[in-house]
């Protein structure tokens, strides 16, 4: 006895086919003969297409997978301008820092026409064969924008009052938010995609730029796609474009306060590929090296090196940072005699920060030390000198703390920890001009300097006699990074 069913749709009373087999069809045979598997990356809000994706499969049945890459994070929440990661310009119209934002149009008055404020980062993001470039802004706005007023940002070189030559980016004016494309000085190419936004509420806007595409994204929703023409190799002929962000006037501005624009972070990543790029790497494009600290002194810092002198001689203490309180450089001791008691040759705290300076923690990797006899030949005895690292201490002194707190004791103190690094020595008649022996230390497990703590290299006098024309130059290389 054989049965057989007939498939109805409920309210249609459609019937449901077979194929050749006798397996009942789905909406996946017609289109490819099987049931693929896709990813929905965006469900269709807010009008678009559904974005969807299928995942490839290696020819040893493997699921092929990306793992993106973070090159590049800045957070505006120092009080003036990180001039070690970025570029700025203006006519007029102002920038500032403030409460966590970069404002752009700072005092909201700016209404000739020509007026303009830019910011662009020194490092160029590369395309890199099929990996995308995603760069992600957080910002807000003070007003809608009306008339003549152009809000730009995204990747490419700002010049002034005029749009960028060759990029992408997102363009915010009164007629409303639009994603924007431009090849080497060709026409603009904008797709409209959202005609207003509510003012004083951070958004996060997301541009991923690919070979083939570019997407536009606010507050992780796909407001549009950009094909890249078949007539062109890439998005931008550039190939590798910076960070910026501009506002100008294309003409007179007709009210005040205008639109400001608060930008509190950037972030660009690498997507899909394994760069291979240690997180020292990472850190060090972040502008985390011996840049000087975001919220800081910016330039050399960190470094005692001057153009055109040298720091004056002096001697050395236990106490203080009598030779120079930078974490590497140049520093001139005068010959020393004999003692037990260490002394500083070169000091660092590693900034505390707070809410506008972020709190980094340094990571040194390793560290080179150098001493050369100046001024006069090594007399009398020879000077020899036991080096160590000091880190982790809380205070400058090296005496002040000689252990840590007891466990539960009110407002902790931690000791400086050691670790010897070697022997620098001068035989006696050493001549101006000669070089010690170098000490040159790596750390498979970086040595860890948390904020608020010092990082110091000082010296054990095992052999010396104070002479006061003899002077020690010492060169103190550090290999670190902040995170």
């Amino acid at each position: 006895m054989s049965w057989f069913f007939k498939l109805l749709g409920n309210a249609s009373n459609n019937g449901a086919e077979v194929n050749a087999s006798n397996e009942v069809l789905v909406v996946g045979d017609k289109a490819r003969n099987q049931v693929g598997v896709f990813s929905e990356n965006h469900d269709g809000a807010v009008g678009a297409a559904k974005y969807m994706r299928s995942p490839e499969t290696t020819l040893d049945y493997r699921l092929r997978v990306g793992v993106d890459t973070v090159v590049f994070n800045d957070t505006f929440n120092a009080t003036a301008q990180n001039t070690a990661n970025w570029r700025h310009a203006f006519t007029t119209m102002t920038m500032t820092q403030s409460a966590g934002f970069l404002n752009v149009n700072a005092a909201g008055t700016s209404t000739v026409s020509g007026n303009f404020a830019l910011l662009q980062s020194w490092r160029y993001f590369s395309l890199i064969g099929t990996a995308p470039i995603a760069t992600e802004f957080s910002c807000a706005f003070s007003e809608l924008p009306i008339a003549n007023e152009v809000l730009q940002w995204g990747l490419g070189i700002p010049t002034g009052a005029v749009d960028v030559i060759d990029g992408v980016w997102f363009e915010y004016t009164s007629a409303g938010l639009k994603g924007v494309t431009r090849y080497n000085s060709g026409t603009a190419v904008k797709t409209d995609l959202v005609s207003t936004l509510s003012i004083n509420q951070v958004r996060h806007f997301t541009i991923v730029v690919g070979e083939g595409e570019i997407q536009f994204w606010v507050d992780d929703v796909l407001y549009g796609i950009q094909t890249v023409p078949v007539g062109q190799g890439q998005p931008f002929l550039t190939s590798s474009l910076p960070v910026f962000i501009q506002k100008y006037n294309n003409g007179t501005v007709g009210a005040s306060p205008n639109l400001i624009a608060r930008f509190g972070d950037i972030n660009v990543s690498v997507m899909d590929i394994v760069t291979n790029q240690t997180w020292a790497d990472q850190m060090a494009s972040f502008g985390l090296g011996l840049q000087g600290m975001n919220g800081g002194t910016m330039g050399s810092s960190q470094v005692q090196w001057a153009n055109a002198a040298l720091p004056a001689a002096a001697a050395a203490t236990n106490t203080t940072a009598a030779l120079g309180a930078f974490l590497g450089g140049i520093f001139q001791m005068n010959a020393p005699a004999t003692s037990a008691t260490d002394v500083i040759i070169a000091s660092w705290l590693n900034p505390a920060g707070g809410v506008n300076q972020t709190p980094r923690t340094i990571k040194l990797r390793g560290i080179k030390i150098d001493c050369v006899n100046t001024v006069a030949a090594v007399a009398t005895t020879a000077s020899t000198f036991g080096v160590a690292l000091a880190w982790g201490g809380t205070q400058l002194s090296l005496g002040t703390v000689t252990a840590d707190t007891g466990s539960f004791v009110t407002a902790t103190a931690k000791a400086r920890r050691i670790q010897p690094l070697g022997v620098i020595s001068f035989p006696v008649g050493a001549a101006v001009g000669a070089v010690s022996n170098p000490i040159q230390f790596d750390f498979e497990a970086p040595i860890v300097i948390n904020p608020g703590e010092y990082l110091q290299v000082v010296a054990k006098i095992l052999v010396g006699t104070a002479t006061a024309t003899e002077v020690f130059q010492w060169i103190v290389s550090p290999n670190l990074y902040h995170e």
